[in-house]
Formats: C-alpha cells, structure tokens, sequence
C-alpha cells in the first residue's frame, strides 16, 4: 500500500526512514535523538506485508521511491487514505512481537495527519504487551506528540520505578520509564524539558540516569548546566554522576565548555571509577587538547597508577600523537605504567607503533618490558618482526 506521510518524514526509498529526530535504518539500527549522514528526502510512504495464514507477520515501511514489479506481491491496495493505514497500523501493533523488524508502529507514525498520541499511550499503558511494543510506542510520543503528551508522560517516567536501587537499576533509556524520560525530551520545542529537568533531581535512580543522559543530548543550556551539578554533587550516587559524566562528554554532543568543566573536576570526584569516565570523554575529543591532557594525568605520579594506566590507554585509543606515547615510555619509571604503554602501542596501526616496539624488545634495560614487547610483537604478521626475532634468538 501507498499513503502520504508527515511533512517531517523522509527515506532514501530503500532501507532509510526518518521523522522528526527517529531514525530507522532496516533491519540494523533505530534511533531517537540527533542524526545525520544520511540521504532522506520526502516523499510517500510504501509499506509491505508479508502474510501466512491470513496473520500478518512482517511490516517494511519505506518511503520515497518507487514499487518495482514483483511477482510475489499477491495484492497492491494501491494508494490508501493515511490516516486509515495509521489506525490499521495502530490496531496491528499488539499482535506482532516489536522488533525492528516487525515495525507497524513506524508505519503510523509516518502516516500524514494521522492523531495517533492517544492510542500510543494506550498501548504504553498496556502491560500485557512486549516491552519493546510498549517502549516504541512511547518513543514514537516523543516523535510526534505536543505539550498535551507532558502529562502522560511524566506518568509513564514516575511508575514502576518506586523502591528500586542502583543494583537492579536497568540503565538510561531502557524500559517503559527510560523511554518515557526520552520521549518527553524529543518533544518539539523543548516543551518536556522541564519535567525531565526536574526528574534529574527528584526521580529513582533509573529515572535520574536516563534524565541526566537526555539532557545531556539536548541543546538546552539550562538542562546542560543541570547535569554539571548532578556530576559535582557529593551527595548523588555514583551511578548518577557517572551517567551525568558519561551524558556531558559523549562525542559529538560535548562542547569545548563542557569538556573544561570535566577536566576541572577530574580531582574533585571521589573515585578511580568516575575518573575513568572523565578519561574515556577526553578521549572521544577529537582535538589535540582531550590527548594532551590524558598524557598530562598519565604523567601526573600523584595519581594512583591505575589512573594513570586508564589515562594512557584512552590517549591511545584517542588522538594522542604516536611521538607523544613513546616519549611517555622513555620518561615513565613505574613498570606496570611502562608495561601498559607497551600495550596501547601494541593496539596502534601505525608502522612507527612497531617500529617503537621493536626498539624496546631490541635495547630497553629492563628484561621484563623486552619481553612484553616481544609477546605483542608475535601477534603481528609483519616480516620485520620475523627477522628481529630470528636475530634475538641468534645472537
């Protein structure tokens, strides 16, 4: 069948689909929130059903393009009125498992003018169903609701949720409530932002992660500035602080203030643990400056070493520079510090990384790094490496 979509739909005709800030690519990835690289323009939506048994099994939603000819195609509706394919879409939802795959709840949402807020909440609502039924049809509120769905929502964020600790705490985003904290998050014009604010402060765990972790993706500066507090608060749990860590520096949303302030409270926080989510967002840094400083707290013999190693190793796995991580070698004293650097090295592509291990497993004093380096050596299929061990072991 054939239908108008919303004005804010879009695809590439093939395996893209888009609206609003839902991205789905068939069959491999969903997403909420921001998105880009991809081809999408408008256009109407094509949906196919696979049948057996008179049961629909399958939804594959596409929009933009065009049919081509297929012989297994048993009936072609041909062009239907959309808000009547939403409302089948809708009613289809409870009898198919909620997978990516099976996806009736994209081909309403899509549907042009169709008001399908109410009934998503019902299906929300219904615990009968699959969690990931009840979970997209929360996540699709957030794409296509409006200020009425703030209510409902917070509702949906605040159930469930009383009594529950960090231990059992399933994480941002997953379940009905973490999905609720989302969706009221992608409402337009920023109309859930408040509500999500304050359920960083007033919320389970769950609900506090999952707030912390959207905030930190939205562009506004109020709920950014929020999540600074969450870090800096000495009488919030560690797994709140780290989320709200982990919400300021992932890698395209974090701004060159947000990293500053990271860096700032780097000594401030109590444990090794959320020091290394500092460590990992300096790393996902793509400038010079988040390397720099990783080597700086490798360096740096007032911190613990197991601070020190996580620094050095997130440098490499960063935009530290090859010549930087082999002068921290030569200048290191701490052996489990030089055995780690060995390590990292280990997992550079570049040809001047064998090269560096290849000159410690040949000179380095210390017997101890000479094996190391010539253990990670081993794993490489290079006929240089080859000729260095046939010459150790002849000399």
């Amino acid at each position: 069948m054939t239908y108008a979509t919303r004005p804010k739909a879009c695809g590439d005709g093939k395996d893209v689909v888009a609206v609003g800030q839902a991205l789905n690519i068939y069959s491999s990835m969903e997403s909420y929130g921001r998105w880009s690289g991809v081809q999408c323009v408008h256009g109407p939506a094509r949906v196919a059903l696979t049948v057996h048994g008179h049961d629909v099994t399958a939804v594959r939603a596409r929009v933009g393009g065009a049919w081509k000819a297929d012989p297994g195609v048993s009936l072609d509706l041909g062009v239907v009125p959309a808000r009547d394919a939403a409302a089948y879409f809708i009613a289809l939802a409870p009898t198919l498992d909620g997978s990516r795959r099976n996806n009736p709840l994209l081909a309403a949402a899509i549907a042009d003018s169709a008001v399908i807020v109410p009934d998503l909440l019902r299906l929300a609502r219904n615990a009968s169903l699959s969690r990931e039924t009840r979970r997209r049809a929360v996540n699709w509120v957030g794409v296509v609701g409006d200020a009425s769905a703030v209510g409902p929502l917070t509702e949906l964020a605040r159930g469930g949720t009383a009594g529950r600790t960090d231990a059992d705490d399933p994480g941002p985003g997953d379940g009905v409530e973490g999905a609720a904290v989302g969706a009221l998050a992608m409402l337009e014009d920023g109309v859930g932002m408040s509500a999500v604010m304050d359920m960083a402060r007033r919320g389970s765990p769950s609900v506090r992660k999952a707030a912390v972790f959207w905030l930190g993706q939205s562009d506004d500066a109020r709920g950014r500035a929020l999540v600074r507090t969450v870090v800096d608060d000495a009488n919030e749990t560690e797994a709140v602080r780290g989320a709200a860590i982990f919400a300021l520096g992932q890698g395209d949303n974090a701004t060159s203030g947000d990293l500053a302030f990271l860096r700032g409270a780097f000594e401030r926080l109590p444990s090794d643990r959320l020091k290394d989510r500092v460590l990992m967002a300096m790393s996902q840094n793509d400038s010079e400056d988040g390397a720099r400083w990783l080597l700086e707290q490798a360096r740096d013999e007032r911190q613990p070493i197991e601070v020190r190693r996580k620094a050095v190793f997130w440098a490499g796995q960063g935009h530290a520079r090859l010549a930087d991580i082999v002068s921290l070698y030569k200048t290191a004293s701490e052996p489990r510090l030089r055995e780690h650097i060995i390590f990292v090295l280990s997992q550079r592509s570049e040809e001047g990384a064998t090269d560096a291990l290849m000159a410690i497993a040949r000179d380095d004093r210390d017997r101890e790094m000479r094996k190391k380096a010539l253990f990670w050596l081993a794993q490489k299929n290079d006929p240089r490496v080859t000729k260095l061990i046939a010459d150790l072991v002849t000399r």
